[in-house]
């Protein structure tokens, strides 16, 4: 009874179709109307569809699958439907080979968009041959009269299927989006702008090879024909440049397809493309008004090239993408290698550039803000101004206490005595100015450099010096610092015996004057009539 029921149902889809009598549509249904106006009529509230109607166009549609061909193809299931099409696996009738066979759906019979978009697909692929673009086998029409074409079936899923699983192999993921760019810079040389590239268009085969598919929104850049713009006419959002929403077909370039393959690149590292949204035009905005987040913002972990080349790829600017998908292809190239990339990171004085292109207002609000703030600190600069650092005055000293280098480290009376007398005698020399003995000995035994101890006590010289007593002799260095420069003005050694230490003392003395070149205002006593 089957039996019978199929041949019966089978043999009316062979007739000629014919038009719907409401909308023209072509149909095969033997009651005259398509699917479409047959479920609209019995909808309508005020008429009963017959129940023997339904029954009847139930048994038209009952058709064994092994019964169904398209052209020289007989379908053996469906394998994915988007908004214009639907994908069938196939088998070739006389070399029964597997193949994907694609049809435009039949309520986009009548749209001249949707069936030059179809057309403009299959042409568009068909006259590019590249290993990692999917190949178009045949052109035809069904008997309905609607387009089809058949191509390389393919097993292996797609980036959008299998991204979660490349993500802990970045190097894999790089290797794939480095042979997708070079086939879609294979399209552009050959004038085919491809505008939806995304994970779900790009395949991957047996062998574990991308394959570039879908040119159902492909154009010429040779032509600036352009279909009716829609937003499923525009690309997928989140994949799409932003100018692709805003400008026309004509004004696009290749490097559209460019900032999509960065975004493809930035999902497989990340998971997700570089903008989310709760609908379509809240993504389209913000790739359109924000500037693509950093990679390692999301995962730290990665490659600072990978950032870089990320960020070259989705500039709002097209002008500082990657002027090529070439040029993108030796970038990732390069990183393979372990080569510098050519990409730079946009540098800091850049980056204000474009902040401030994008806004100009809060840019016056700021500026403004800056030229009155610079207007009340002129204004009031005596109140700003920090009194500046005092001049040491000239001929100025200050004598430190001198350091015990003997073995036995027992001579420190005698340091600070030495170092006491020399300062009271230059003290009496006139127009040299001498730090009291309470601020030049605060320095004891710390280590303070000549530059601290001048700011400090603000004086221009200072006049250091050690002791080593070795028996009955002594050996006294000393040495005249400047503190602005931390140049040595003057320095002596002087090896005596012990008991004529008094002079030691006064010579010493006079020969830092002489140093100075100040004049002595007056004989410096002479210590040696005290000796004993």
């Amino acid at each position: 009874m089957k039996s019978s029921r199929d041949s019966s149902a089978s043999s009316r889809l062979t007739n000629p179709p014919q038009e719907c009598k409401q909308c023209g549509t072509k149909t095969r249904l033997s009651n005259g109307l398509c699917v479409n106006c047959l479920l609209g009529e019995g909808l309508e509230p005020d008429t009963q569809a017959s129940s023997d109607a339904f029954e009847r166009v139930l048994n038209e549609a009952d058709v064994p699958d092994k019964q169904w061909r398209m052209g020289n193809y007989e379908i053996l299931e469906e394998i994915a439907r988007g908004g214009m099409g639907v994908i069938y696996r196939a088998q070739q009738r006389h070399s029964r080979r597997i193949v994907a066979v694609k049809r435009v759906l039949s309520y986009h019979a009548k749209s001249h968009d949707s069936l030059a978009r179809f057309r403009r697909e299959a042409e568009a692929a068909a006259n590019l041959d590249h290993p990692n673009i999917l190949p178009i086998f045949e052109v035809g029409e069904s008997d309905d009269g609607l387009p089809f074409f058949s191509m390389k079936y393919v097993s292996g899923g797609s980036l959008q299927q299998i991204g979660p699983t490349l993500r802990g192999d970045r190097r894999r993921s790089v290797q794939l989006m480095a042979k997708v760019a070079r086939a879609v810079d294979y399209a552009h040389a050959r004038g085919i702008l491809h505008r939806d590239l995304k994970p779900g268009n790009i395949l991957i085969d047996d062998h574990g090879e991308p394959l570039v598919s879908d040119f159902g929104l492909a154009k010429s850049l040779e032509t600036n024909s352009d279909l009716t713009r829609t937003l499923t006419g525009l690309g997928t959002p989140g994949y799409i440049a932003p100018e692709q929403a805003n400008s026309a077909a004509a004004d696009l370039t290749a490097r559209s397809d460019v900032y999509s393959l960065g975004a493809v690149l930035f999902y497989l590292l990340t998971g997700r493309p570089p903008f989310l949204g709760e609908n379509a035009l809240s993504v389209i905005q913000q790739a359109a008004n924000t500037p693509a987040p950093k990679l390692r913002s999301l995962e730290p972990s990665l490659d600072r090239d990978l950032e870089t080349i990320c960020a070259r790829c989705l500039e709002q600017d097209p002008k500082a993408r990657y002027q090529s998908a070439g040029d993108l292809a030796a970038d990732l190239e390069r990183w393979l290698e372990n080569r510098p990339i050519a990409a730079r990171p946009v540098t800091v004085p850049v980056r204000i550039w474009r902040w401030s292109r994008r806004n100009p207002k809060l840019v016056v609000a700021t500026l403004s803000g800056i030229l009155l703030g610079a207007s009340v600190f002129w204004l009031f600069r005596e109140n700003f101004s920090p009194a500046s650092p005092a001049t040491p005055p000239e001929k100025s000293i200050a004598v430190l206490p001198f350091v015990d280098l003997s073995e036995a480290r027992d001579q420190e009376y005698f340091c600070d005595g030495i170092s006491e007398e020399i300062l009271h005698a230059l003290a009496r020399v006139d127009g040299l100015h001498v730090l009291g003995r309470t601020s030049s000995f605060s320095f004891k035994g710390t280590n303070a450099t000549v530059g601290e101890i001048g700011r400090k006590l603000n004086v221009e010289d200072v006049l250091e010096g050690s002791v080593r007593r070795e028996g009955n002799r002594i050996r006294v260095t000393t040495q005249l610092m400047n503190t602005r420069t931390g140049f040595q003005v003057w320095t002596e050694t002087y090896d005596r015996e012990l008991p004529g230490i008094f002079a030691l003392q006064d010579e010493i003395t006079r020969s830092i004057v002489d140093a100075l070149k100040i004049k002595l205002a007056v004989a410096l006593p002479t210590h040696e009539r005290r000796d004993p």
